[in-house]
């Protein structure tokens, strides 16, 4: 087991280094007091939000857990090695660890954020570059954090498990046996930490959109105050969800996604283990290789991130486009030396397969810079209608983002073809999908630095409305730098943000792969779209995604909604002229009640959508396993299989196009800001509104949902045989 150990041993090492940057960030310096006083303020805010979603989670998980044992003790397979009472325990702890863990990492990474956006602030003062290293390797020690946690988790409870039970000196039969029986528990792990993601998630974006629709709306394009200015009401708010928003729930969408990879590796690993390991030898390097490929990944992130850095008279952009490189080739070798090291004569398909997966996420990510770049046709059609009005702009939008859909599903479409094909030809058992695994992990291995840079553009929009809070504010010169490292953060966002949607997508896709293995198909099993039942199940995961993200926008709609009356509300008495209040210079609004406002707003309407994205794939599963155990008993995960495939594809185009839409409209906006308070900006401001609504509120719910349902699928898998 020297593979495992290397493993466990580079993820712990990861966890060490993002730790490490985390104290080297606290040591920068954090600013003059009124910064440090705002920062206590925004700081305060943060947690008590964050401690609010923590004890709905706390609820959710209690719930689960209760749930999972109940299930284990009564329907667990009582000849296996662990008795019933026993696996309902283990499944039980293991998913409240699966909570605990989402937690850890979201309050880590909102808070690393908040002190990243006070000390970015202090830095841009003295250089590009040392504003520029704070933010990188603040959303980079994050990302690490989330990578080497999810694996650390679910790699220590399996091997404490198998330890336990005394797996190494068992015989290889036993042993195989073992570890597939441990393969139906692990699932629980990923349904906790979805379970605490769709609280954190859901209740983060809309918290963001409420208060970032009330600076825009109210605030900029009803009161004529600026988006950062210190008399808009919700201007701390907004600051507030750029951290419980953006920074938790990124941080959580990766974890999670890393969460549902790695259960899928131990499931579909234990299948072919316990099935070839006597025939096969490279079996076994086989089952290693993508968690090994995912551990080398977390080195070459380390190198991508400290090799940022940059001067004043080169881009910000350049460097991130650097560490990304740099990212790549490191991650390249590691794959060339993990395929080399536990495949021996067959390595070279799989690492073909790795390359044209790494490929595929370079395609994806820089694609969309095409679309905001103002050279091409997509933001130069926006740009133009934006003198018509908003109807036009908004239509121009969403035609850019339905178009944005092409060429990432092209690019891992054929990424994931070849490495299939790669695979098969080795004539390996399972070569074929554990080459599109490799492939997937290949992507995976970068997504840390992704985080990094995923970061950038809240911590920077972050710090420039600190400054505007503050009585010293910045120099000419700082202020340049910073708006700069905004320039540079809005592009490294658009970059991010679909390699993070094909992701999640590609993750609930291959956990789909794995649901024959728990629920007594075998790992070949097929979805044939030609029964009835298969194929309307299929639609139903279609219907599903579709109906979560209109739930999200809703919800974002009406917490957007209160805000804006409660900005309405402290504005309200002043006289106006032109149709704007007129403010007195030492007017200070209650910035408390629009964060109470937006607060109130993000805690309702949790639970319909957990509650249809946890029971809705069990109630599925055991519905159709009732009708159809006597007939044809592996309808049941077929129809399930069909279900989270179709869920998946939908939710993954569609969330490419809402972020394609997000991001041609909020460059439109960016773009009109110097042209101040014209129609051109009123127009520029309603299609942005439009934007953050769908592609931060639709887009990642849909992201977020499918691999709930993936997992959520997996954990009742075991039971659909029975």
């Amino acid at each position: 087991m020297t593979e495992f150990g290397l493993i466990l041993a580079i993820d712990a090492s990861g966890l060490a280094f993002a730790l490490l940057l985390s104290r080297w960030l606290v040591g920068r310096d954090a600013g003059g007091a009124d910064v440090r006083r705002v920062g206590g303020a925004l700081g305060r805010a943060v947690d008590a939000f964050l401690w609010s979603e923590i004890r709905r989670v706390g609820m959710v998980a209690g719930a689960l857990a209760s749930i999972t044992f109940g299930v284990h003790a009564a329907l667990a397979d009582r000849s296996g090695p662990l008795a019933p009472l026993e696996a309902a325990f283990w499944a039980a702890l293991t998913l409240a660890l699966g909570a605990g863990a989402t937690c850890v990492v979201a309050r880590i990474a909102a808070r690393s954020a908040l002190d990243a956006s006070l000390r970015s602030l202090s830095a841009a003062r003295h250089s590009t570059d040392r504003a520029l290293t704070i933010v990188t390797r603040t959303g980079g020690a994050a990302g690490l954090l989330a990578e080497a946690i999810s694996v650390l988790a679910v790699g220590g409870v399996f091997a404490l498990l198998f330890a336990m039970k005394g797996g190494q000196r068992m015989a290889l039969e036993d042993a195989a046996k073992l570890t597939l029986t441990l393969a139906t528990i692990v699932p629980s792990f990923a349904l906790g930490a979805v379970g605490a993601a769709l609280i954190i998630q859901r209740a983060g974006s809309t918290f963001h959109l409420a208060s970032d629709l009330g600076a825009d709306l109210g605030g900029e394009l009803d009161a004529g105050l600026g988006h950062d200015d210190s008399q808009n009401p919700a201007v701390i708010a907004d600051l507030v969800g750029d951290h419980v928003g953006h920074a938790a729930g990124r941080t959580v969408d990766l974890f999670v996604s890393a969460t549902a990879l790695n259960v899928t590796v131990v499931v579909i690993g234990a299948a072919l283990y316990r099935s070839a390991y006597a025939l096969e030898p490279a079996v076994l390097g086989l089952v290693f290789l993508p968690a090994v490929v995912r551990a080398f990944g977390v080195i070459a992130s380390a190198f991508g991130i400290m090799v940022v850095r940059t001067d004043e008279a080169s881009a910000p952009t350049l460097a991130l486009w650097r560490g990304q490189g740099t990212t790549a080739v490191v991650a390249a070798g590691g794959l060339a030396g993990a395929t080399l090291w536990l495949l021996d004569r067959h390595w070279q398909p799989f690492f073909w397969a790795g390359v044209a997966g790494l490929a595929a996420a370079l395609v994806t990510a820089h694609a969309a810079r095409y679309r905001v770049d103002k050279r091409f046709a997509p933001l130069r059609e926006v740009m133009e209608s934006l003198r018509v009005g908003g109807a036009p702009t908004v239509a121009l939008g969403l035609s850019s983002g339905m178009r944005a859909v092409v060429v990432p599903v092209l690019a891992i479409a054929l990424a994931m073809a070849l490495s299939w094909q790669l695979g098969a030809s080795t004539k390996i058992t399972g070569g074929g999908f554990m080459a599109s695994l490799t492939a997937v992990s290949t992507m995976v291995a970068a997504a840390p630095f992704i985080l990094a840079i995923s970061s950038f553009g809240p911590i920077a929009d972050a710090a420039r409305g600190v400054s505007s809070m503050t009585a010293s504010g910045m120099s000419a010169e700082a202020q340049r730098r910073t708006a700069r490292l905004d320039d540079a953060g809005f592009t490294a966002g658009t970059v991010a943000q679909p390699y993070f949607i094909v992701l999640g997508g590609l993750a609930a896709i291959v956990t789909a792969f794995a649901l024959p293995v728990l629920g007594g198909g075998g790992g070949g099993g097929r979805i044939d779209l030609a029964k009835p039942v298969v194929l309307w199940s299929g639609a139903l995961g279609f219907a599903v995604v579709l109906a979560h993200a209109g739930g999200a926008m809703r919800t974002a709609l009406a917490g957007a909604r209160v805000l804006l009356q409660e900005v309405d509300r402290q504005l309200r008495g002043f006289p106006r002229q032109h149709g704007r209040p007129q403010l007195p210079a030492d007017f200070t609004p209650s910035y408390k009640a629009c964060i109470d406002a937006a607060s109130r707003a993000a805690m309702s309407r949790l639970w319909s959508p957990l509650i249809m994205a946890v029971t809705l794939p069990a109630a599925l599963g055991v519905a159709l396993h009732l009708l159809y155990r006597k007939g044809d008993p592996g309808l049941a995960t077929e129809g399930l299989s069909a279900f989270v495939v179709v869920a998946a594809v939908t939710g993954l185009g569609a969330a490419l196009a809402v972020d394609g839409a997000r991001a041609t409209l909020s460059a439109a906006r960016r773009s009109s800001r110097p042209h101040g308070n014209t129609s051109g900006h009123g127009a520029a401001l309603a299609g942005d509104a439009v934007a953050d609504v769908i592609g931060s509120s639709a887009g990642p719910a849909a992201t977020l949902l499918i691999k709930a349902l993936a997992v959520a699928a997996l954990a009742v898998a075991p039971f659909l045989s029975h």
